[in-house]
């Protein structure tokens, strides 16, 4: 029912003020949302009117009337109490009370109405008893007595118990929510029809103006009587009539000055304040903050709904003025937040839309002062408010309209300031000076709320000034205050446990970076860290992590969803952060910075993680440790960048930068541990001693890109001071991947932090992309290598190539063995096919450096010696496997090296048959022959068995 009323309101108001259909579908939406929110209070009023059920209710009557039997167990001489009170009951309350006789303890059943039907019979009011209001009057014995206790009027009291007043300022939504809902609908669609009749009587009027406008003003004085008549007996009735009356008074007199032009300005003016000032003394008198909204309202709407042009500012915002006076005196002696909110929204929200349709610089002369009295208005009403609320109250600050008014204001002010240069900045330092000097006077005050406002006075003042410098530099600062404001009603927000500020807040943040980054960044020559681009961004950077940092203080107050959620505010605070300082680096390109953008950046993000690391222990936040989960993608990107510019990352100052940064990155590392360590089960724990899954992988990712970058580096500089294609930059590669998981093997590195904390992340994780690294790097150079390492000569099995290799082959088979589990099989089959290549190779930088052949593989495969040497060195490996395996009994491995000497017996006939002669041929033939009789002989095969483990077996 709210929603539909709220639609069919908000779609008449759209329409009756004609602006277009952007503000009919506005008005229609905030109707819906009005009428919503006012269904969810009624069902809300309703659970908690019976929070335990009809048998609840039904047990607590039955309770009443047994008290009420007692007080009746022993009349006294004379008529019966019952023969008086029964009739009174049934005839004014339409309650069927049957009593027996008998008064000795016998028990009065009273049957309970139906549901939704009140005790008088009026539909809508929840059952209750008679003794809500307190406990019932203790009656007189006796017939007289007996019939004065149930009195007519005492009936007529309970019978009309559905118009009792509410308890003073409900709101609004109650008004609505509560009472009889028809009337204060019908009052609603009244004052449109009021409004829409004087529009009519402009059109097409037969009467003279003045007595029309007399009949309608009578018509709302007429209102304004039977409800000061109806106070007495029906409250609600009566205030929802001398509200429509105060509305239709407001609309007249408007009517009469500007529509019709009938009563002079002065007139006018002084009407209006006499309808405002019996608004504010209605509303007083009533203790009605649902009255006194009505008629404002009412106030400011006439405007736009009589009207036919806007008129002069002036008439408009004096008009505002007298409507603010009304709020602020009812401020000073009621806390009424609804009500200040009301003609804040409506003051603000109207002069905004006034000045985006009809503004003009012309009207600067008056609008500026409007604007600066409207603004001090509602400093004081945020003033009264706080002192005036009750000290129980758990919201002592109103935040909607100490925050929301200064952004309103502030953006009102800007546009009247658009022509000038430094008028933002200028009024900005106003602000920040105005907000300063009410902290001061408040700050000593010894109640509550006055406290509290100081402190968020305080709050603006800052705000404000550190907005002015930027906005004397650059003008498009609005989106970077907006996210400073919203960081402040979010701090009000958790001190005051509004759940609506605090959403507010996050995603006023999210609309200023949206605006943010459309507005685009300032091009042009401007100094590094001293621009819009810069200066902005970190603006919204500081504004999410002080939002984080409220939420952490106040962390009892949020909801679990909350307490989620304030990680994301930070990472979002985080990353706005590092990339204010990267992409301004970036555009100014400073020298001193060294070549590339990449190790500048990186130096932003390491300091500003170093800076938090320190702050963390200083203002006992360890959410401020995780500024160094930034430095892990940095080092990446800034890695990628000084590739691109420099290709290396070592050049000044990246000397200092990069090995700085990568400590920090471990330090933030041993920083979060030990809060990351409440997120692994104890079974977790126990069984793995790792901690949880994610910071392994960050660990593993860790070492595996330190080696990456670590070999990059190496071969980088040993390749600037080397010939070009030397074995010195390979194997320079190498030594990292070596030294890594060396150090994995070694029982002391294993023993230390972080390896003894996380020994598989390092052993396994990081060791099997490191180890297959190594080994994809073992099989290249390997073939592609020639092995040279001037000034050294080449020496066989004993150069820096060779050497390297070696290495490596011991330190994978190692790895293998000892870290990575793998099967006894399974690694002779990887070393022996390793050996194989390595061999091969050797033999082709044998036959370039002593040979001379030239190093390319069609050179090396012409040459008949090489062919010659491949063929035996093929057949003397497959002598020495097939005899090892023929000596153990492992037929698998005898079978491997029959297929290789298969394959030499297949390159003999194929290939060297053809391509060799002379010596090389002999030498293949008669070596390949002799070795093939010595296997033969020495080598027999194995018997077959069911698996392939060594077993015992010996020649013949």
């Amino acid at each position: 029912m709210g929603k539909l009323i709220g639609t069919l309101v908000g779609l008449v108001l759209g329409t009756s003020i004609g602006e277009g259909v952007f503000i009919t579908l506005v008005l229609t939406g905030a109707g819906f949302a009005v009428g919503a929110a006012v269904d969810r209070q009624r069902a809300a009023q309703r659970a908690q009117a019976d929070p335990g059920g009809v048998a609840a209710r039904l047990a607590s009557v039955e309770a009443r009337l047994d008290a009420l039997e007692s007080r009746f167990a022993s009349p006294r001489p004379g008529a019966p109490a019952r023969d008086a009170i029964v009739p009174a009951i049934e005839q004014h309350s339409g309650i069927v009370a049957v009593v027996p006789a008998a008064p000795t303890g016998d028990r009065v059943d009273v049957p309970l109405p139906a549901t939704g039907q009140s005790p008088s019979g009026h539909a809508g009011a929840p059952p209750r008893p008679a003794y809500d209001a307190g406990p019932p009057p203790r009656p007189a014995y006796g017939a007289a007595a007996g019939a004065a206790a149930i009195s007519p009027a005492v009936a007529a009291d309970v019978a009309h118990a559905a118009d009792a007043p509410r308890a003073p300022g409900r709101g609004l939504l109650a008004w609505f929510a509560e009472g009889n809902t028809l009337t204060r609908v019908g009052v609603v669609i009244l004052f449109f029809g009021v409004a829409f009749l004087l529009s009519w009587f402009a059109d097409h009027l037969t009467l003279s103006i003045e007595a029309t406008l007399a009949l309608v003003a009578f018509a709302g004085a007429v209102l304004i009587g039977v409800g000061a008549k109806l106070a007495g007996s029906r409250p609600g009735y009566a205030l929802s009539l001398e509200g429509a009356g105060a509305g239709i008074l407001y609309l007249t007199t408007f009517a009469a000055s500007r529509l019709f032009d009938v009563l002079p300005p002065l007139p006018a003016m002084a009407a209006l304040v006499a309808v405002a000032a019996l608004t504010v003394a209605l509303a007083w008198r009533a203790d009605s903050q649902p009255m006194a909204g009505l008629a404002i309202a009412g106030g400011f709407l006439a405007p736009f709904l009589v009207a036919r042009a806007p008129g002069e500012p002036a008439a408009l915002f004096a008009w505002f003025a007298v409507l603010n006076a009304a709020i602020v005196a009812l401020a000073w002696h009621r806390a009424w937040r609804a009500l200040n909110a009301l003609g804040a929204v409506f003051t603000f929200g109207l002069g905004i839309f006034w000045g985006w349709r009809y503004y003009v610089p012309q009207h600067f002369a008056v609008a500026q002062p409007f604007l600066a009295l409207f603004f001090a208005f509602y400093l004081g009403v945020a003033i009264l408010y706080a002192k005036r609320a009750p000290l129980e109250q758990r919201k002592p600050v109103d935040a909607l309209v100490v925050f929301g008014v200064p952004v309103m204001a502030f953006a009102l002010e800007a546009g009247l300031l658009a022509d000038w240069r430094y008028g933002a900045s200028v009024a900005a330092l106003a602000m920040a000076a105005t907000y300063a000097v009410l902290f001061v006077a408040l700050r000593r005050r010894l109640e509550p709320g006055l406290a509290l406002l100081a402190q968020s006075f305080l709050a603006l003042a800052v705000v404000f000034a550190t907005l002015a410098v930027p906005f004397a530099v650059d003008a498009r600062w609005t989106s970077a205050w907006w996210a400073l404001e919203a960081a402040a009603v979010y701090w009000i927000g958790c001190r005051q446990d509004q759940r609506i500020a605090r959403a507010f807040a996050l995603a006023l943040q999210a609309c200023a970076a949206a605006a943010f980054v459309l507005g685009g960044v300032p091009r042009g020559a401007m100094p590094a860290f001293a621009n819009a681009g810069f200066l902005g961004a970190a603006m919204l950077g500081a504004a999410a992590l002080a939002t984080a940092r409220a939420a952490d203080r106040h962390r009892a107050a949020l909801s679990e969803g909350e307490r989620s959620f304030v990680a994301v505010v930070f990472a979002w605070g985080v990353a706005w952060w590092m990339l204010a300082g990267a992409v301004d680096i970036a555009r100014a390109r400073p020298a001193w910075l060294g070549p590339g953008v990449g190790t500048a950046a990186l130096a932003w993000v390491a300091a500003s993680a170093a800076v938090a690391l320190a702050l963390r222990l200083a203002m006992r936040w360890d959410r401020l440790a995780w500024f160094g989960a930034a430095i892990a993608p940095a080092l990446v990107l800034a890695g990628i960048a000084q590739y691109h510019d420099a290709r290396t990352t070592l050049a000044w100052p990246g000397v200092v930068v990069w090995p700085l940064a990568w400590a920090l990155h471990w330090v933030t590392l041993r920083t979060v541990e030990p809060a990351a360590e409440t997120d692994v089960t104890a079974e977790e724990a126990h069984a793995t001693f790792a901690g949880p899954a994610w910071l392994r992988d960050a660990h593993a990712a860790s070492a595996i890109a330190l080696v990456a970058w670590a070999s990059w580096e190496a071969s980088e500089w040993t390749g600037r001071t080397t010939p070009r294609g030397s074995a010195w930059i390979a194997c320079a590669a190498a030594l990292p991947a070596i030294a890594g998981l060396a150090a994995t093997l070694v029982p002391r590195a294993m023993a230390h932090w972080p390896l003894a904390r996380f020994p598989d992340a390092y052993a396994r994780n990081a060791g099997w992309v490191v180890a297959s690294a190594l080994a994809a790097w073992f099989l290249g150079t390997s073939i592609v290598s020639p092995g040279g390492a001037a000034p050294l000569p080449w020496l066989p099995l004993a150069n820096p190539l060779d050497v390297t290799l070696a290495a490596a082959l011991v330190t994978l088979a190692l790895w293998a063995r000892d870290r990575a589990a793998m099967p006894q099989a399974t690694r002779e089959h990887w070393l022996g096919a390793a050996l194989f290549v390595a061999g091969n190779g050797f033999i082709l930088r044998v036959a370039h450096h002593y040979g001379g052949v030239p190093w390319r593989l069609s050179s090396l495969l012409a040459e008949k010696p090489v062919q010659a040497a491949i063929t035996l060195a093929w057949t003397a490996t497959a002598l020495v496997l097939m005899v090892w395996a023929s000596r153990r009994a492992l037929r698998a491995r005898w079978l491997t090296g029959a297929v290789l000497l298969a394959a030499v017996v297949v390159k003999l006939f194929a290939v060297d048959l053809a391509a060799l002669s002379g010596l090389p041929r002999i030498a293949a033939f008669l070596g390949a022959g002799a070795m093939l009789l010595a296997i033969g002989y020495f080598a027999p095969p194995p018997a077959a068995r069911a698996d392939d483990t060594p077993g015992a077996g010996s020649p013949p």
